[in-house]
């Protein structure tokens, strides 16, 4: 009787060792551009989700026949534990058939690491140098405020900060012309990262842009 050895062989722990070792370094290679690709799709998503918010707010006005408010709060991020309070939330506001304004949208929080660049948007520019008065209407806009928001731990209310302006019925808003070289635009900046906020250049952002006269949305990337 003929006893037949198979010639197969496993792995040997070297073998394995040495494979172990090439994948690890080719996932410390791949890790940086991983994490910067998962990022920029974070950016892009929630630049995504603002400029829906604010075509819908503009809808609103035009198919209401009311004005529609988009508030930019100021809040604090107990979830992740960021403490310093910048522009993270925004909610869309329309008068009631009671002549009361009342939010007719969720409570938009931006995820980190997405982020506000304050100094790069004027949206956020409440005008108080007197440089977006609008003499036709008497009016400074954008303008600041405080009100209720689910801005607390866990969504509870609180007395929040925020920043605001309004698409009209006829589809335009009430951001005044604005011709100082340049600065006759608005728009609002999304950057990635709390420290790029800080920054006047940073490296990956979605810029914002509303036109004033027709309220259109203009989305600019890098």
């Amino acid at each position: 009787m003929k006893i037949f050895k198979s010639s197969k062989k496993a792995f040997s722990l070297i073998e394995l060792m040495v494979v172990l070792g090439l994948v690890g370094l080719l996932m410390a290679f791949a890790a940086p551009n991983l994490f910067s690709l998962i990022s920029s799709n974070s950016l892009t998503g929630e630049g995504t989700v603002l400029q829906n918010q604010l075509t819908l707010a503009q809808q609103l006005a035009v198919s209401k026949s009311s004005d529609v408010e988009i508030r930019f709060f100021r809040t604090a991020d107990a979830s992740a534990a960021q403490t310093v309070k910048l522009f993270r939330a925004y909610q869309l506001y329309q008068y009631n058939q009671e002549g009361e304004l009342v939010p007719v949208s969720n409570f938009f929080r931006i995820r980190p690491p997405v982020a506000v660049s304050e100094q790069l948007s004027t949206l956020l520019d409440t005008g108080e140098t007197g440089d977006a008065l609008d003499d036709k209407f008497g009016f400074i806009s954008p303008t600041s405020g405080q009100a209720l928001a689910p801005s607390g731990a866990g969504g509870s209310m609180q007395t929040t900060d925020y920043v605001s302006f309004r698409f009209r019925p006829d589809g335009s808003t009430d951001l005044p012309f604005r011709s100082n070289e340049g600065d006759d635009t608005w728009y609002i900046t999304l950057v990635q990262g709390e420290g790029a906020a800080e920054t006047a250049d940073p490296d990956n952002y979605v810029c914002l842009q509303v036109n004033s006269y027709n309220g259109k949305v203009s989305v600019y990337r890098p």
